[in-house]
């Protein structure tokens, strides 16, 4: 029988027949109740394997994204079709959310879809790939290219999306979200990328991708902002934050747990000019019962500018907040980051006392 389910279900089966589907269906009419659902689980997780395709984008292209040679051409085609198990692989080029001018418009990522940057667009494998040689930027450039104003809000938006879901080998720049505060969060931060866990988790993997020149009010490079209940924690890993702004909070990175835990975890990552008056590297902000708490192990920040407190980290916690604002920190340097009060990690939570937790930093 190619398809040997039994209560154990090994996994995965290397040959699926219609015979095997057969063979499962009869065995599901024999089952108990709770057999029955964990062979159901098996029959849809081989459906899905079934199913997961390779798309492929590459700048100038009009296919179907079936092959290199038959590229789409625009990375919105192929986010739109794509489901849960597929993989997007893009060719260097500058890719736009829109090309009409919609400052709404952001590539938003499915849960579970895999999107690969740095190829040249020819590769017969994905390990070919050289994501310095072949840029692939993802750019809110979508107006008057000598303004900001009329630039993406954010470029990447993702929404209670698993561990499965991974962007790696990208440029991700000029998002512009300098909203006021009476706007919707998007509006005003999360320029690179927006990631929200609302009444559920929220944590792509993140990798070998460059956040430059995005501005914002608050969170310029990444927002990871959880809310209702919801669990913010991304890997981010061998990542660069260069140059991006925010007006307010969190220059690189901000973590936001409003009743909700935002709880990245940060690795081998470099952050470097950014600015913010709190927190130009990292600010973890808790408001109600919330948590924002990331682990940041080997990483450097590097001439960061606070205009206020934290031009590396920075912990805050509102007056009437319950919770955790703290960074665990591990075998991490600082090197000419300037604050203009207090030094580059500085908190204000728990009547003003630091809680980061620095563990062979090098600071």
């Amino acid at each position: 029988m190619l398809l040997n389910y039994t209560l154990s279900l090994a996994w995965p089966p290397s040959v699926v027949s219609s015979k095997g589907f057969g063979d499962l269906f009869y065995q599901l009419q024999k089952c108990t109740s709770v057999k029955r659902a964990l062979l159901l689980t098996a029959l849809v997780l081989v459906l899905c394997q079934l199913e997961a395709k390779t798309l492929y984008v590459k700048q100038g292209s009009n296919g179907d994204g079936s092959s290199w040679i038959k590229a789409f051409g625009n990375l919105q085609a192929a986010l739109e079709v794509a489901i849960a198990g597929d993989t997007i692989l893009v060719a260097a080029g500058h890719y736009l959310p829109t090309e009409n001018g919609d400052r709404n418009k952001s590539f938003i990522v499915k849960d579970g879809v895999v999107l690969l940057g740095g190829f040249y667009g020819n590769e017969n494998s994905i390990e070919s790939r050289n994501p310095e040689l072949n840029p692939t930027v993802l750019s809110g450039e979508i107006g008057d290219l000598s303004s900001i104003a009329d630039n993406s809000y954010t470029v990447i938006y993702t929404k209670n999306v698993s561990k499965a879901t991974v962007v790696d080998g990208f440029v991700i720049t000029k998002g512009a979200a300098k909203g006021s505060t009476s706007t919707e969060p998007i509006k005003m931060g999360g320029a690179g990328w927006f990631n929200e866990a609302e009444n559920g988790t929220s944590s792509p993997s993140i990798k070998n991708c460059v956040f430059i020149d995005n501005v914002a009010l608050e969170g310029a490079g990444l927002y990871n902002r959880a809310n209702q209940g919801g669990i913010c924690k991304p890997l981010v890993k061998d990542c660069k934050f260069i140059r991006n702004i925010s007006n307010v909070d969190g220059g690189a990175i901000l973590n936001v747990g409003m009743d909700g835990s935002a709880d990245p975890i940060v690795v081998n990552c470099q952050f470097e000019a950014n600015e913010a008056t709190y927190g130009a590297g990292i600010m973890n902000k808790i408001d109600g019962i919330g948590q924002a708490a990331p682990m940041v192990k080997n990483c450097s920040f590097i001439k960061n500018i606070a205009y206020s407190r934290g031009s590396g980290v920075y912990n805050y916690r509102t007056p009437s907040a319950k919770g955790t604002s703290e960074a665990t920190m591990t075998g991490c340097r600082f090197e000419g980051n300037d604050s203009t009060i207090g030094g580059e990690i500085n908190s204000r939570v728990n009547n003003g006392n630091d809680n980061s937790t620095i563990n062979n930093s090098g600071y």
